[in-house]
């Protein structure tokens, strides 16, 4: 009984007319597309893109404690920090921050355990364009992760 089942399944192609009824199904469905660079696609919630140092909105002061714990957090070793303290301040000011965008690996790590509250001094942005033509360029320095990365114009 079993072998006639599987004979007459394969001489009728019923898993063939299956797959077609699967296809024709989603079919009627239109198409979209993003006429990129002038549209953006929209990125979920919780997308990971390059990182990004914020201000406090109000008074526009750094919000980075210099406490390197990004930098070790990173299993790729791929931050370097510096900063120093004023006399008569308790918090360090930020002095440099670099970051190889080259051979991260997005885990967001860094961001998690930044100990900054309200605002989080280190967060993971929405930007998802990380093309360059130098590897020079893949390396952010202090005020780019401010600010953002350059948009290069591809030129012939």
């Amino acid at each position: 009984m079993q072998r006639l089942r599987g004979f007459l399944r394969s001489v009728f192609l019923v898993d063939i007319a299956k797959g077609m009824w699967l296809t024709l199904k989603y079919t009627p469905q239109p198409a979209f597309t993003f006429q990129y660079p002038a549209e953006r696609r929209p990125v979920s919630p919780r997308f990971r893109g390059i990182l990004r140092l914020q201000v406090e909105p109000e008074t526009g002061a750094q919000t980075c404690i210099v406490c390197d714990q990004c930098a070790k957090a990173c299993p790729d070793d791929l931050i370097s920090l510096g900063g120093h303290r004023e006399p008569g301040q308790k918090i360090k000011i930020l002095d440099y921050f670099d970051f190889n965008l080259s051979r991260c690996s997005f885990c967001g790590l860094c961001a998690e355990v930044c100990p900054t509250k309200p605002v989080k001094a280190l967060i993971m942005s929405e930007e998802y364009e990380l093309g360059s033509y130098s590897r020079e360029t893949q390396i952010l320095r202090i005020d780019q992760m401010y600010d953002g990365l350059p948009v290069e114009q591809y030129t012939r």
